[in-house]
């Protein structure tokens, strides 16, 4: 779940939720050190994502890992899990953004 706006009339903007340490989740769940060049922002995450499903859905080389089924539904359930995550984090700070889950329900819609 990605939070593309910065408008603060839009029930708390999404400006607070850019500053939390879930913002760059690699590193708040220890997967990469905090700073590091991997510490990317979810907002990345999330562009890369996409990227791996517009490749999956264009290349029909069934030689390459990625495209395997099973780790398709491993990336897709991460994703998911992460939206899930996010969604539970915002509604907890009471930062809930219209635009964050108007999005979120086109995404996966």
């Amino acid at each position: 779940m990605t939070c593309m706006t910065n408008d603060a009339n839009v029930m708390g903007g999404g400006v607070a939720v850019f500053q939390l340490p879930e913002g760059k989740m690699l590193s708040f769940f220890g997967l990469v050190p905090r700073g590091s060049a991997l510490d990317i922002p979810n907002g990345v995450l999330g562009v890369l994502f996409y990227i791996y499903v517009f490749i999956r859905c264009n290349v029909r080389d069934s030689k390459l890992i990625l495209l395997d089924s099973r780790v398709n539904a491993v990336i897709c359930t991460l994703a998911m899990a992460s939206s899930l995550f996010l969604a539970r984090k915002l509604y907890m700070i009471k930062e809930i953004c219209v635009g964050c889950f108007g999005s979120d329900a086109e995404e996966k819609g």
